[in-house]
C-alpha cells in the first residue's frame, strides 16, 4: 500500500447522513491499494472471535483506537466509532473472476464467524446495502461520480447521525492488477468499509498496514480488531475515551 493519499472534498448536507469515500492510490512501482476518505454530510484456520467475556492486550487495544476511531480524511470533529447493524446485503456486479468470487465468499464467511452474530453479512440479488463492482478501471467514474483517477481500489460509505453505517460502493478494477492484487484488494476495501476505516504503519502483516502490501488473508491482528469493533460493548458513535473505557475492563495482562 505504497500510497499517496488525498482529501476528496466535504459535500453538502444530507439530512441525517454522513458519508465517506475511500480510495487507492497506486505507486509507479506497484500496482495495489490505498485510502483516502472523503466524508459528505446528508478461511486458513481461525483464531477464536473475540466476544464480550474476551480479554485484550495493550497492544490489540491501541491498534484497535488507531483503526477503528474516525476516518483518515477529513479530520473534522472529534474521532468516533462506525459501524454496522444487523444484516449486510452484498451484491456484485460485472466481471468477476471465479478466485474473486471465492475471495468474497471467504470474507463473508470469516467476518460472520469473527462478529459472532454482531453482523451478518450475505449475498442477495437484489436490494443490496453494499455492492461491489468488478469493471474496468476505465469505467470507475460511471459506477461512482466521485470516483478519483489513478485508483484502483476504491470504497464510499454512509452513515446516519447515529454513526450507524448504512451503505457503503465499493470498487475493484479488473484490469491492470494480477489475480492475487485483486484478492487483496476486494479483502482490504470490503473490511475497511465496515467501519475499520485508517490505516496504519504498525503490523506490514495486517490489512490496513499503509505502505504497499498484497495479503489475501487476515493476520491475527486484523481478526482480533474485527471481533473488538463488533462486539456489543463497543457501540457506534463511541469515542475514544468511551472505548478505553469499554476495553480496558477487558484487557489481558500482557507483561
Amino acid at each position: 500500500m505504497s500510497r499517496l493519499l488525498k482529501l476528496i472534498g466535504i459535500f453538502a448536507a444530507i439530512v441525517a447522513a454522513s458519508a465517506i469515500g475511500r480510495l487507492t492510490d497506486i505507486p509507479a512501482s506497484s500496482l495495489g491499494s490505498e485510502t483516502a476518505l472523503r466524508q459528505h454530510t446528508t478461511s486458513t484456520p481461525s483464531v477464536p472471535s473475540p466476544s464480550v467475556s474476551a480479554t485484550y492486550t495493550q497492544a490489540e487495544i491501541d491498534y484497535f483506537l488507531e483503526i477503528a476511531l474516525g476516518s483518515e480524511f477529513p479530520k473534522s470533529g472529534e474521532p468516533k466509532i462506525r459501524k454496522w447493524q444487523g444484516d449486510i446485503n452484498i451484491q456484485y456486479s460485472g466481471a468477476p473472476t471465479s478466485a474473486d468470487l471465492a475471495t468474497l465468499n471467504s470474507i463473508i464467511s470469516e467476518v460472520n464467524d469473527l462478529t459472532n452474530g454482531g453482523i451478518h453479512l450475505q449475498l442477495v440479488n437484489q436490494n443490496p446495502n453494499i455492492t461491489i463492482h468488478f469493471a474496468p478501471l476505465s469505467k470507475f467514474a460511471q459506477l461512482e461520480p466521485d470516483y478519483q483517477p489513478g485508483n484502483y481500489g476504491y470504497f464510499w460509505a454512509r452513515w446516519d447521525g447515529n454513526n450507524t453505517l448504512n451503505h457503503a460502493n465499493v470498487l475493484i478494477t479488473t484490469t491492470k492488477v494480477t489475480q492475487k492484487e485483486r484478492s487483496h484488494l476486494i479483502r482490504e476495501e470490503l473490511t475497511q468499509s465496515l467501519g475499520l476505516m485508517q490505516d496504519s504503519y504498525r503490523y506490514a502483516d495486517s490489512m490496513f498496514y499503509q505502505p504497499w502490501t498484497d495479503p489475501t488473508e487476515y493476520s491475527a491482528m486484523d481478526k482480533t480488531l474485527i471481533g473488538m469493533l463488533y462486539s456489543p460493548q463497543v457501540k457506534a458513535g463511541m469515542t475514544k475515551a468511551q472505548v478505553m473505557s469499554v476495553l480496558n475492563t477487558h484487557q489481558a495482562d500482557s507483561r
